[in-house]
């Protein structure tokens, strides 16, 4: 593939990463689910174009998310895992043994969130809703290592199916 059609490839994708972000920030409960989204972007752009191309389209929406979006949280999320997480996660299932392997996503996906949520707090000074009392932040916890569980359960199928399905029609449209 040229320069140029990988250029135009990974810009629509990231204008399409922006937007999800944007829809994100302004629809209630969308916040958490933008930045799942965009990471199928991100990987889809990982497998055709390639991982130094997905890592600038991943920066790029970074930076520009972290700027323009009125929700600094989906932002946030998105730049501390959902947005690099796809590109190292080949790296990461290639540890053995297998448990290993997971219990590094794990601590990478925690590591993440929690940092993503004390830049929240400290930094833009948001507070944690916490309805839940003193158990709040260990059930909070809990419930986003529950989703990171799903994520990677529906990230393996995804991976498939566009590699199956769609990859060599993308690549048909690319040449």
């Amino acid at each position: 593939m040229k320069k140029s059609k990988q250029i135009a490839f990974c810009s629509m994708f990231a204008a399409l990463s922006i937007v999800l972000m944007f829809l994100g920030s302004v629809i209630w409960g969308f916040t958490y689910v933008a930045p799942i989204f965009c990471s199928l972007i991100i990987m889809i752009i990982c497998n055709t174009v390639s991982k130094k191309n997905a890592f600038i389209t991943y920066f790029a929406v970074s930076i520009i998310s972290a700027f323009f979006l009125p929700d600094k949280e989906c932002a946030l999320t998105y730049a501390f895992f959902f947005g690099y997480y796809v590109i190292i996660r080949g790296n990461i299932e290639k540890v053995k043994p297998k448990l290993l392997s997971i219990i590094v996503k794990y601590i990478i996906y925690n590591a993440g969130i929690i940092a993503s949520q004390l830049l929240l707090i400290y930094a833009f000074g948001i507070p944690l809703d916490n309805p839940w009392g003193k158990w709040g932040i260990i059930i909070l916890i809990g419930l986003a290592n529950f989703v990171f569980f799903v994520y990677e359960f529906m990230m393996k199928r995804m991976i498939v199916l566009y590699n199956v399905k769609y990859k060599s029609r993308v690549e048909r449209m690319l040449k």
